[in-house]
């Protein structure tokens, strides 16, 4: 059956399953009060995964009576050491992404094609006392269908994270030090992120210092990736490149209800690739990002000015980024609670406006996620601009749907859309700044407390550009099975 046809199928599945399991389930007002409240604490007492798994605690099983085989697993008291314990935890995910065809049906891998994607997480988290952590987490990852391989989609068991943190209080609140492999987290900005969607996820060697207390976290760091190779336990540091700088958030400052993060941070590489040719780089961003939610507001907003060198170029580029949406109330729809959202979210990212200049006007996010501009995972934020209108329901227990509309267009005209990483666009001559235009469903659920399903939709139109670059429109699905434990 040809892709296309797999991919209508699976939209069409997707709304429908999402439906019938609405008008299927039980009225959302069948129970008293009394059940509404227990099961408020037992989501409460759930406690539920994180994305960096390490940011989980269960202490809180600490004087819990009984605990069920779940927790025994959480939450392993040492015998001899109050308040010391072991948590064990991992991750098993199977993913789909089909593509018909690839990336515009430009270049080698332009066909029809669709991968298969496993991947095993293993983490061993021990804590003595209230001193000493450490955290250790293994993976194995395997991909198939992907016409050439990536370093990040497949690898033999391998170290991913292993550090070790020492902590020490302070007046109002405590210092960390933290040293060894690690998923660097510092903090929401747009333009970080741990690369979730593929297989392997991104992490770094090095060290991080961090302060915090209710109100303020600082955190200073200098690191650099791992190389990610595939053989068994091989990983090793990639020396050619360096992340370095501080990031701080602050809470409800002046008792106004928002946060505020502000950041400086460099990425040195020795090797980059734009329009303009390819040298070595050292990129700084110092920026600033806000997020508030009022009477059902939403509101995310982020700006960074970047500076340094590109070869003998200066760096002098702005990126932006956008989120303002409106939460309604929950409402009964299909004997269920529903809570509808409307919003609109929004990138800009500066392009290279004259590829000769001793200035260098490209804006590249230091590590953002590849899904930054859109879920297909194909177009950079780079010399790029795009505005998406969406929607989404969230039906009560763990179902969202979503949909969404996105216009992607250039900044600049000398500069080249850029796809994947080491990926360039580029259509000579073309005066064109529109991109692509992409419509997309998705449905992403947490069926129980440990399986969570996934699946999307997305038609994407080429835009003139693309088009004189010899790319056409293509359709992108992906289903995703992921068990956490």
């Amino acid at each position: 059956m040809p892709c296309r046809g797999i991919a209508r199928r699976l939209a069409v599945g997707l709304i429908g399953s999402a439906i019938l399991f609405a008008s299927l389930a039980v009225p959302a007002r069948a129970q008293d009060e009394e059940d509404d409240e227990a099961v408020e604490v037992s989501a409460a007492q759930a406690k539920p995964f994180r994305l960096y798994r390490w940011q989980e605690d269960y202490s809180y099983l600490a004087n819990k009576r009984q605990r069920d085989a779940w927790e025994q697993i959480k939450y392993i008291p040492l015998p001899g050491l109050p308040g010391s314990w072991l948590s064990l935890g991992g991750e098993a995910r199977y993913r789909l992404d089909g593509y018909s065809p690839y990336l515009f049906g430009i270049g080698k891998s332009g066909f029809d094609w669709a991968s298969n994607q496993e991947r095993l997480l293993l983490d061993f988290d021990l804590h003595i006392g209230q001193v000493f952590r450490t955290f250790v987490q293994f993976d194995t990852s395997h991909e198939g269908g992907r016409p050439v391989q990536r370093a990040y989609d497949q690898s033999a068991p391998d170290l991913r994270q292993g550090f070790v943190d020492v902590v020490l209080p302070m007046a109002g609140g405590n210092f960390m030090v933290r040293s060894g492999r690690e998923e660097l987290y510092l903090g929401d900005s747009r333009w970080l992120s741990v690369r979730d969607p593929t297989n392997i996820r991104r992490s770094f060697d090095g060290f991080l210092a961090e302060y915090n207390d209710r109100m303020l976290t600082l955190r200073a760091f200098a690191a650099h990736p791992v190389n990610i190779l595939p053989g068994s336990f091989d990983d090793a540091t990639l020396n050619s490149e360096y992340f370095r700088g501080g990031y701080a958030a602050v809470r409800s400052p002046f008792g106004i209800p928002m946060a505020v993060d502000a950041y400086v941070y460099g990425r040195q590489q020795a090797s980059v690739t734009y329009a303009r040719g390819t040298a070595a780089e050292d990129r700084w961003s110092g920026g600033a990002r806000i997020a508030s939610s009022v009477r059902g507001f939403e509101l995310i907003g982020e700006a960074t000015y970047q500076w340094g060198s590109f070869g003998s170029a200066a760096i002098s580029a702005y990126g932006a980024f956008g989120d303002v949406g409106y939460r309604f109330a929950p409402r009964d729809f299909l004997r269920r609670k529903v809570t509808p959202k409307l919003g609109v979210r929004a990138h800009y990212a500066s392009g290279d406006d004259n590829l000769n200049s001793g200035a260098f006007h490209n804006f590249t996010g230091a590590y953002p996620a590849a899904s930054v501009i859109s879920e297909m995972s194909l177009l950079s934020v780079s010399n790029a601009t795009n505005i998406q209108p969406y929607a989404q329901m969230l039906i009560a227990p763990g179902l969202v749907l979503g949909a969404n509309w996105n216009f992607v267009r250039k900044v600049a005209v000398a500069d080249s859309v850029y796809g994947p990483i080491g990926t360039l666009i580029t259509a000579k001559g073309s005066k064109a700044l529109d991109v692509a235009q992409i419509g997309q469903v998705d449905m992403t659920w947490e069926a129980n407390r440990f399986l969570q399903l996934h699946a999307l939709y997305a038609h994407i139109y080429a835009g003139q550009y693309i088009r004189d670059a010899g790319g056409r429109s293509f359709d992108y699905y992906r289903l995703q099975a992921m068990w956490r434990w």
